[in-house]
Order: C-alpha cells, then structure tokens, then sequence
C-alpha cells in the first residue's frame, strides 16, 4: 500500500474497538467516537466493533460502521457471549490497521491471545488501567507483559500515570507514544444559542458553580455537597451537579445523602431532589441534554471537579474549550492538565492504597473559597484554557496525530 497525505484517493480500512459505543454513553465511547468521525473526515473507512445495544436503531453512526457482538464481561469477571465470532472477525478481515481503547473490557481481552496472529497494525489506548493496583487484577497485568510489547504503538493521554509507566518498565519506550485527549471543536467552536441562565431561572450576575459526571457517586458529586455545605458566601451563588441521579444505584445513594446533610442544614422539605435553595445557597441537580450542558459550560464561573478515579477526564477538557476555568481534586491526570493549560488549580486530596482519591469536604471547601475570591485570576484562567483548547486540545489536532500512526 502507498499512502500518500493530502492524496484524495488516499484511503486506509480502520478497525476501531471498543467494549461500548453509541447509543451508550462514557467517556471512552465519546472519545473513540470522535476520533472515528476526524479519521473518516480525512478519507477512511472506519468500522466499530463494540456490544450489542437493544436501543441501537442503525448499524451506523455519523457514518461510522459499526459490528455489534453479543458479547459482554471481561477476563477478570468472565466474558459472555461468542468469543470465536469476535476474534474470527479480527483475524479474517482486510483492515490496515486496528485502534483498541481501554483495558480489562472483552474487546481487548478476547483479542490478546490472538495477537501474534492478527497481521495487519495493532495500536492500544490502555486509558489508565483502572484496577492496577487491586490484587484481584495482580495476574491480569502479570500476563499483560507479555502482550502489550505486541501492539505495534501504544497511546497515552498522560506522560505520567500507572499504565504508560508499566510501558516503561517493559522497555517499550519506543511504541510510546503521549497524544492528550481533548474536546470537540463541533460541539465547542461557537456558543449555543441557547440562554441557559433564562432557562435554568439565574440571573446574569449570579456566580455559578458547576460540576458533571456519571455515576455521581464516584464523580464527587457527594463531596461537593458537602464541602458547599461548608461554604459561606458574601452573596448569592448556584451550585450546579449535572448527572444521571435516575438510572443507577449511585444516584439512590446520593439522594439519601443529600437528604439527611443538606435539607436539614438548609431548613427545607425533602420533597424535591432537583433543586434545593436557601439564602446564600441554590443547589440544583440536572442531567441536561447536551447542547444545554454545553451552554452551561460557557455560562458556569467556575468547574469543580472531586471525582474518585479517572485517567484523563474530558470534562476538564471541555471546560478548556469553554474557557472555564477548573478546580479540581488530583485525580487522573488534572494536574498535568492544568499545568499545559494553565486553566485550572488543584486541590489537595489524598489517595488511597488502590489509587482512588479520598476528599477531605473542608479542606475542598476552603480551596472553593479561596479561588472564589479571586475574579480577575479566574477570568485569566479560562482565557488561557480557551487558547490551549484551540492550539493543542481539539479532537480536529488530536486525530491528525493518531492518523500519523496507522500509515
């Protein structure tokens, strides 16, 4: 084959496989999502393999292919499901090149005994490895070592986190490859015409606080709550935890909570768990669609971000994009992307022996009053989250970088 950049018969078969994707929603089907629709932009055909979905109307999405497998679990918990379809499939089909996202899910797990035998370039988006550290996964990541050198490059978000320092200790330096995710710049280019604030019935000047992430529970929406709960403010401000509170038992759990710490501090009625006010406090729960939340990205003062476990969150990425500045716990990488973007400050928290961040709700407390305080810093902030975005963290730059790889 004899690609050519820039060519318009310039063209490669791109296998992108994931354990989830459209009409699921998550972080790494949002991702390959936006990859797979750069990549076909530029001229390739590019195919999904993921689960099946009972909502999935279409074997497309945005013009992506996509082959659905019933198959569901992974190596640690046990796979369900025609594992033989799957990897025949890997095995007997013409694609130049295949991207794999996220470990300890069936689309990579099936694929590692096979990997030796699958011909065309092997390219793998570990994301993190969630579970390195639990002992339950001790042999998993043992037999890891022997795989991984098979890939022909290796992705990473972060230049330093538990799965490309694993790389590092298999000598594999050379596949390493650091490409930071990012936010669409379809979605982000211009503001909604949307007035959210008219919408959501907040004034113009009011301060807005805002958070977002599913399932609550472990994106911190508990902590955030509780740590407001501690606030005080000299005016008027809206707290705003956007998430999906119906659908999962995360969501019971918070709801529980809210109403034994936060109703009785306000003096209120637990009749409602939408929204919650007081004086100086208006705590509201959304799980907005997305134009709306995008609004309130540009709309919002100030991102807050407690979550327990992430990799490289894109929700701080679509702050950037927003020009909203963050303050977040260290979790995942945040810290290296508010150093890249000099967007966002971090918040002391600690870590636990399995690497999920532990929040003190005072000491995060604390951290929101003080960076409250300082308007002009936090306006430089987000000016300087927007140029990054612009520059390096769009999925428009990102993908040309990935492209790079497969020829």
């Amino acid at each position: 084959m004899n690609f050519q950049k820039g060519n318009a018969n310039y063209q490669m078969k791109i296998l992108l496989c994931c354990e989830h994707f459209y009409p699921a929603t998550g972080g790494v089907q949002k991702m390959l999502e936006e990859i797979g629709v750069r990549l076909d932009s530029f001229g390739h055909e590019v195919t999904i393999a993921t689960s099946f979905h009972p909502e999935r109307k279409s074997f497309s999405h945005r013009n992506l292919k996509i082959k659905s497998f019933k198959i569901s679990g992974n190596l640690i918990n046990g796979i369900n499901g025609d594992r033989e379809e799957y990897q025949n499939f890997l095995l007997n089909s013409d694609f130049d090149c295949l991207l794999v996202m996220a470990a300890q899910q069936w689309s990579l797990d099936l694929m590692l005994p096979i990997l030796k035998d699958i011909k065309y370039k092997k390219i793998h988006i570990p994301c993190g490895y969630s579970n390195f550290y639990k002992k339950s996964h001790e042999k998993y990541y043992q037999d890891m070592k022997s795989y991984l050198p098979e890939f022909d490059s290796l992705i990473y978000n972060s230049t330093d986190y538990r799965d490309i320092n694993f790389a590092r200790e298999l000598s594999l330096n050379e596949k390493i490859n650091v490409i930071p995710a990012g936010a669409s710049e379809f979605e982000f280019l211009e503001k909604p015409e949307i007035n959210i604030r008219k919408e959501l019935n907040i004034s113009k000047n009011r301060f807005v606080f805002l958070t977002v992430g599913s399932p609550p529970f472990n994106k911190g929406h508990k902590e955030v709550v509780e740590a407001f709960e501690l606030c005080d403010f000299p005016e008027p401000i809206t707290v705003i935890l956007n998430g999906d509170y119906s659908n999962s038992h995360f969501g019971k759990g918070i709801k529980g909570l809210i109403k034994k710490l936060v109703f009785p501090f306000l003096g209120r009625d637990a009749k409602s768990i939408q929204k919650i006010s007081s004086g100086k406090h208006d705590i509201r729960f959304t799980n907005l669609e997305r134009s709306k939340l995008i609004s309130l990205f540009f709309e919002a003062d100030l991102f807050i971000f407690a979550s327990k476990i992430e990799y490289s969150a894109l929700v701080l990425y679509e702050a950037l994009a927003a020009g909203l500045p963050f303050l977040s716990v260290p979790v995942g990488n945040s810290d290296e992307v508010a150093d890249w973007s000099n967007a966002g400050i971090i918040c002391e928290a600690k870590k636990n022996e399995e690497g999920f961040v532990v929040v003190d709700p005072q000491v995060l407390a604390d951290k929101i009053k003080s960076v409250y305080k300082n308007r002009e810093d936090l306006e430089a902030l987000g000016k300087n989250g927007r140029k990054a975005w612009e520059d390096r963290f769009n999925w428009g730059v990102i993908s040309k970088k990935i492209e790079e790889l497969m020829i």
